[in-house]
């Protein structure tokens, strides 16, 4: 085994870049800011907090561990709950995409603030969301990574 291939396997390399990218977002976002118009914050906000209606949804919908109602009519209210965070959660990240062209076209941004804003909107949703992916395994696969029983 090569160095490459330590270093590419360690998962703390993985967080330390996931940690550059993210702070590189933040810089985006800021430096779009540095014009005296400080609307950009908002996307970066909103690009941060974009994803945490899925998590907080599926957390809810997931606490049910113990629920052996098979009745097809009542199971749906998980997947509702999924759902509508899902939606919340989209409705943010088109949000976080279209406010900045909407600021533009109003003559609030110049068009590098709104290039600046939409990609460092887009890393920071983008690191937030692989942060969550990955810090989010089921016990199912821990056990079966360990050899142990279901």
């Amino acid at each position: 085994m090569n160095s490459t291939e330590s270093f590419k396997g360690n998962p703390l390399n993985k967080i330390i870049g996931l940690s550059i990218i993210l702070s590189m977002g933040f810089l985006l976002v800021v430096l779009a800011g540095v014009n005296g118009n400080w609307y950009p914050i908002i996307n970066g906000i909103i690009a941060a907090i974009a994803h945490l209606p899925v998590v907080i949804t599926k957390a809810l919908s997931d606490s049910s561990d113990y629920d052996f109602n098979f009745d097809p009519a009542t199971s749906s209210q998980g997947n509702f709950i999924k759902e509508a965070g899902q939606f919340v959660s989209a409705f943010l990240v088109v949000s976080g995409i279209s406010l900045p062209i909407l600021l533009h076209h109003s003559l609030i941004l110049t068009k590098t603030a709104t290039v600046l804003t939409i990609i460092g909107g887009a890393l920071i949703y983008g690191t937030v969301y692989t942060f969550s992916s990955y810090f989010d395994e089921s016990e199912d696969e821990v056990n079966l990574a360990e050899g142990g029983v279901i």
